[in-house]
């Protein structure tokens, strides 16, 4: 593995955002005790638009979240940014505001946000959509190829649909993805999340979202993406995945671990071989 993406969901207040930063900062610069230094980048959207309830909170919007950005990036001015939009014209907007974009799952197949993504931007992530075969990805990549042929193009498996209300991760994907793909990410969050019937939230499993912190090294892929909480119980979304922000760091040396035990054993079967 070489990239982590981490971060809250959403971005529920300003300070918070930064405050959250600033401490996933200092636990990154920590890891030359694994002697790595893969590059990170801290996540969180200014606006939850795909939200279950029209009721539910969605973040402080994309006018704040420019200046949240434009803050982060006085205090920390090493740190990389990825947010994620829903619409073309909010693209433009973050271009040199942060470093890096993502397409949602939801959103996976709309080819005028990809081509947007990938003009304004030379690092875009895809979250696979649900309902998507791997081997239909490559459509996604050849949009991003054909707009922008310096574009690295991440995709994140995000789980595939069981039936209505669950998800499973199809490790065997990753080599069908890295066909296409610079790189192959696994959402360890949100690859957990089940649909509570008759409920208006989205229920997940933060023990499975560890294991899935776990397996990524083994299953070959590229980074983890996982979403990071000081209090998930009180998270304005996926309370019941996201990590907290206190525990996160010894995940990240454990998946480190693994990660490092795998590239000493160059014949160990991992999938995409």
């Amino acid at each position: 593995m070489h990239i982590w993406i981490l971060g809250p969901c959403c971005m529920e207040s300003a300070e918070s955002y930064i405050e959250e930063g600033k401490i996933l900062s200092e636990i990154m610069d920590r890891r030359e005790i694994m002697n790595r230094r893969e590059p990170w980048y801290f996540k969180a959207s200014f606006d939850k638009a795909n939200r279950t309830s029209v009721d539910s909170k969605r973040g402080i919007g994309l006018e704040e979240g420019i200046k949240a950005f434009q803050q982060i990036k006085k205090e920390i001015p090493k740190i990389q940014l990825i947010t994620d939009v829903h619409e073309t014209n909010q693209v433009e907007q973050l271009a040199g505001i942060v470093d890096a974009i993502q397409v949602p799952a939801f959103l996976c197949r709309q080819t005028d946000l990809i081509v947007a993504c990938a003009k304004y931007f030379n690092v875009v992530n895809v979250k696979k959509g649900q309902w998507m075969p791997p081997e239909d990805a490559k459509y996604i990549a050849r949009k991003i190829e054909q707009t922008n042929s310096n574009c690295r193009a991440m995709i994140t498996e995000r789980g595939t649909s069981l039936g209505y209300g669950s998800l499973v991760v199809d490790f065997g994907s990753v080599p069908v993805l890295k066909r296409y793909f610079d790189d192959v990410i696994l959402d360890c969050t949100h690859s957990t999340q089940r649909s509570i019937s008759g409920g208006n939230v989205t229920g997940g499993n933060r023990d499975l979202a560890e294991k899935y912190m776990h397996a990524a090294p083994i299953f070959n892929y590229d980074g983890i993406f996982a979403e990071v909480h000081p209090c998930p119980a009180y998270a304005f979304s996926d309370k019941d995945c996201q990590i907290p922000l206190n525990e996160i760091e010894e995940l990240i040396k454990t998946s480190s671990y693994i990660d490092q035990q795998m590239g000493n054993f160059p014949h160990a079967p991992r999938m995409s071989e």
